[in-house]
């Protein structure tokens, strides 16, 4: 084979494009309605909705008009979308990321009548937080973006003040899943770097709230976040279990028996994680099994866990909007998580796989009639 032939036979080889399939195409069509849909809610709220309290209170403090903050966030929310597409297809492949992407407004957003919370575009910080804390569980999986990751998380914390839960939760997933995961003194230099890179915008950002608005200023906005841990009135955790099932567009006993299916299926996906090895594991028998999970999701559920503890023992009676960078950023990947254990069930025998087509049948209608419920709210006020 002459220089030439093999030049040739290799440009062939790099431009050459695998054959589209109708799964390709209906994928293509599939994201494209989605992100035009999720873009016709952000218009939407961002141009008819009137502005909430949790708003008015911001936009006070950083003196912008509501129709900038509200654009502003905008490509936060296309962030947040990027980051879990990239989430879910690392567990289970591209139709995984368009089921984390289809979660994020599975939420009834206005299940908080005192303060209820529009869409993306409201520009009380959550969105914001959100987006950055899911770009942070995707970059943390590599070893050379963590610091970013920290200084992302960071960031967070300083638009939503609940986000800095995710501390704790991003140290003990670094801790588990380091590329050295033998050697102590690496697991705790990685740990070390994130949160310091995760101190420099979280006390920075205070630094300029403190510039911005000055000592009265920050201490207002500082007892919008510090409120919870101040007495108050107190729900029950029967009624907040209660407020928790009732923010999902259906009927809180529906809402319930599909949480229990997703949650099956989630497990099963987790499981299947614990249940390969991988190359090059050594060290302890349990850490080698811990390790397998990815930094990033065990970032997100720890998060979800130190969240849930938080909200459930504030006795909060509004549920969307304190929890909202969690809601949205770690929440919809439950749903991606539930659909690589329901693609294992496929591989299993004909009964496994015949559950795995319903319930993934019924957890697409589910998803899609929640999130039309959320598109026609859009509208509604």
């Amino acid at each position: 084979m002459t220089t030439v032939t093999r030049r040739r036979a290799a440009d062939v080889f790099v431009t050459a494009e695998r054959r589209t399939t109708p799964i390709d195409v209906l994928f293509v069509v599939s994201v494209s309605l989605l992100l035009a849909i999720h873009l016709v809610i952000f218009v939407a709220v961002a141009v008819l909705a009137p502005v909430t309290a949790a708003e008015a209170r911001g936009l006070e403090l950083v003196r912008l008009p509501v129709e900038v903050a509200r654009a502003l966030v905008l490509p936060f929310h296309a962030l947040l979308l990027g980051s879990l597409f990239v989430l879910g297809r690392r567990a289970a492949g591209r139709w995984a990321g368009f089921g984390a992407m289809l979660g994020v407004l599975a939420l009834d957003l206005r299940s908080d009548v005192v303060e209820p919370v529009y869409g993306p575009p409201t520009a009380e910080g959550g969105w914001i937080a959100a987006s950055l804390l899911a770009a942070g569980f995707a970059l943390v999986a590599l070893p050379r973006r963590r610091v970013l990751a920290g200084v992302l998380v960071g960031a967070a914390s300083g638009f939503f003040a609940v986000a800095a839960l995710a501390l704790p939760a991003f140290l003990i997933g670094i801790a588990l899943t380091s590329p050295t995961p033998g050697d102590r003194l690496a697991r705790g230099k990685a740990a070390a770097t994130f949160a310091a890179a995760w101190a420099v915008p979280a006390v920075g950002m205070q630094i300029i709230w403190l510039a911005m608005l000055g000592p009265d200023g920050w201490a207002a906005r500082a007892a919008e976040f510090t409120a919870e841990f101040r007495p108050h009135a107190m729900l029950t955790w029967l009624a907040q279990t209660q407020l928790l099932f009732a923010s999902w567009h259906f009927p809180g006993l529906v809402t319930f028996s599909l949480a229990m299916f997703l949650f099956a299926a989630a497990i099963t996906g987790v499981v299947r994680y614990f249940a390969i090895p991988q190359h090059g594991e050594h060290g302890p028998a349990v850490l080698r099994v811990l390790q397998r999970l990815p930094p990033g999701l065990w970032a997100a559920g720890l998060t979800m866990i130190f969240c849930s503890i938080w909200w459930g023992c504030s006795g909060s009676t509004l549920f969307v909007l304190p929890n909202l960078p969690i809601l949205a950023a770690c929440v919809p990947l439950i749903t991606a998580l539930a659909y690589r254990g329901a693609k294992w069930l496929l591989t299993v025998n004909r009964f496994w796989a015949l559950v795995a087509v319903v319930y993934l049948t019924g957890l697409i209608l589910a998803r899609t009639t929640q999130l039309l419920i959320t598109l026609v709210q859009a509208f509604h006020y």
